[in-house]
């Protein structure tokens, strides 16, 4: 099995969160699955050489993958299709970078060898669900067929922060691709687009199943996790612990005491964004050269 990460652009939180979900993968993983990182800066992965492929991408690349339409997030099927390409004998367990292991992950490796696929979470038929996006989705797409799937109320939306491909169904990349371009011609609103071509393409071959019983994603509280990734890479650099010592250390942390989302007041961040822009710091001091 392959434990795909993507990561690019220059948002260090971006490579560290990746670096901290390796880490967890590393700590579940058994000796014959192999943990990738497609990574437009890929020297920075440099102190995991030896534990993990590296698969360097750049700009032009990146630019190539989002097509003719320039949908950003079709990178993440054309870095799946890469891989696929390159070991077509795998299953391909995709990561989101704010994600982490906390149980084993046998039924997913074991689920996939058997032919089943997998994503995060369902969360909802989408003529079901509430969100702006969402139901203008589906007043323009009901009824309607994209690359010969049709959108009827069976239709459900699945959480891509998790995307388990069993290798019998690798084919289902070329048909996400196929409905993603097609939705992205019918100029559908942009946001979920690829999480909903993925949730369409891979249920085509195997009914979706759930993988948030053994991977977290903590989409709903970067701010906290973020906190507590970089405080936990700042003691292993510290500390000079070893890969193997690192591992270690990811074993012993009780990663379900933090929370995966939490709701904000939308009046606290307003007034916070209104005190930081009518108060700003005044008269900066710079050392003399």
């Amino acid at each position: 099995m392959n434990i795909v990460y993507l990561v690019f652009g220059n948002n260090m939180d971006h490579y560290q969160q990746v670096y901290f979900s390796i880490y967890t993968s590393s700590a579940y993983k058994n000796a014959e699955d192999r943990i990738i990182v497609v990574a437009e800066n890929p020297s920075l992965f440099s102190s995991l050489e030896g534990n993990i492929e590296i698969i360097p991408i750049n700009r032009d690349v990146i630019k190539e993958w989002e097509g003719k339409y320039n949908f950003f997030w079709r990178v993440k099927i054309k870095a799946l299709q890469l891989i696929a390409q390159k070991y077509p004998l795998d299953s391909i367990l995709y990561l989101d970078g704010d994600t982490f292991f906390y149980n084993n992950m046998d039924a997913l490796r074991n689920g996939m060898k058997n032919g089943q696929n997998f994503m995060h979470i369902e969360e909802g038929k989408l003529f079901a669900l509430s969100s702006k996006t969402e139901k203008l989705m589906w007043t323009q797409m009901k009824g309607k067929t994209y690359h010969n799937t049709k959108i009827d109320e069976n239709s459900a939306m699945w959480n891509a922060g998790l995307i388990g491909i069993s290798n019998k169904h690798l084919d289902c990349l070329e048909v996400t691709l196929g409905i993603n371009d097609a939705m992205c011609a019918d100029d559908v609103p942009r946001r979920l687009i690829e999480q909903f071509a993925f949730s369409l393409g891979l249920n085509e071959y195997s009914a979706l199943r759930p993988a948030a019983h053994i991977v977290g994603h903590y989409w709903g509280n970067k701010k906290q996790w973020n906190q507590i990734i970089d405080h936990f890479l700042k003691e292993c650099f510290m500390k000079n612990y070893s890969f193997d010592q690192i591992i270690e250390h990811v074993k012993e942390m009780n990663l379900t005491q933090n929370p995966i989302r939490v709701r904000e007041s939308n009046t606290q961040k307003k007034l916070k964004m209104f005190i930081d822009q009518f108060f700003k710091n005044k008269r900066p001091v710079y050392v003399n050269k």
